[in-house]
């Protein structure tokens, strides 16, 4: 029954963004929590049941094949990957079990992000992403003394999209596992988040990113918004060096949560954050920390 039930409440959290209801849109965020909590509590096949459910559901209550196609690769595709992954295990040689890293967890979310935006410029071949995302933001804005904030927004917004699809992901599979590890039922230790490396692949793709933003035109767009998508890895692991050498700081919640308050604001302190992530594969400063503590 556990995954009927988080079938019906992970659809009942997705249909909330159009049911009308003031902080549905913002409840809807959630939806992937009841099918995460469901794999990591139950196991793979419970959390693929749970998912039939929900998109049962919501392909009944949202009649057309984009909206419950959306809500397949949105929500339930990366969470079965996700619950897939990290119930992977394998005995140490001192014969205690390693799990799939969080790492590589990201890494995987980072290619689906990837993915994503190379398939929504492969759709948009025809009429080009940048025109479709223009077009829509002109829908909503419309005059032209905002021709520059709407540039703007078209030039960021698939990558903005894809991180904060990404960030979403990440955020409820964490809080699904937090609070079966609270209630002693998860399958899979919690993962020590401090201690996270980021896979190396990711940068490559910033540098290539990095130099493409430089151009103008269709190339810069996609440099740019790949750069954007491929740091997400990075922006979790400056939060773990974050996390670390603010162990001792006397005031560090309220550092922290100054800090987390900003990086929803705004975009330079994700930028500043994501650069500690990277630096952290050479300056290794969770590790220092670590020693001056020892």
């Amino acid at each position: 029954m556990v995954p009927l039930g988080a079938g019906a409440a992970a659809a009942a959290l997705h249909l909330s963004a159009i049911s009308g209801f003031p902080a549905g849109f913002l409840l809807a965020y959630f939806a992937q929590a009841p099918l995460a909590a469901t794999g990591l509590g139950l196991g793979f096949m419970p959390a693929a049941i749970a998912s039939a459910v929900a998109a049962l559901i919501v392909g009944l209550a949202s009649p057309g094949v984009g909206a419950l196609s959306l809500f397949l690769i949105t929500s339930v595709l990366p969470v079965l990957i996700v619950v897939r992954l990290a119930l992977q295990n394998r005995s140490a040689a001192n014969g205690a079990l390693e799990w799939y890293p969080a790492g590589r967890l990201l890494g995987w979310l980072t290619a689906l992000g990837i993915a994503a935006f190379g398939a929504a410029l492969l759709l948009f071949a025809d009429g080009g992403l940048t025109s479709a995302v223009e077009g829509y933001f002109r829908t909503l804005l419309d005059g032209p003394s905002l021709d520059g904030m709407i540039g703007a927004m078209t030039r960021y917004f698939p990558g903005a999209a894809a991180t904060s699809w990404i960030l979403m992901i990440a955020i409820n599979c964490a809080v699904a596992q937090q609070l079966l590890t609270r209630a002693g039922k998860n399958l899979r230790p919690k993962p020590d988040y401090r201690s996270t490396e980021a896979p190396v692949w990711p940068l490559g793709v910033v540098v290539v990113g990095a130099v493409m933003s430089f151009f103008g035109g269709f190339l810069g767009f996609v440099g740019v918004n790949a750069m954007m998508i491929a740091g997400i890895p990075f922006f979790f692991i400056g939060l773990a060096v974050l996390h670390s050498i603010s162990a001792a700081w006397p005031a560090r919640p309220l550092i922290l949560s100054g800090g987390y308050l900003f990086a929803a604001l705004l975009l330079w302190p994700i930028a500043a954050i994501s650069l500690l992530g990277v630096g952290e594969i050479w300056l290794r400063l969770r590790d220092r920390t670590g020693r001056a503590k020892k």
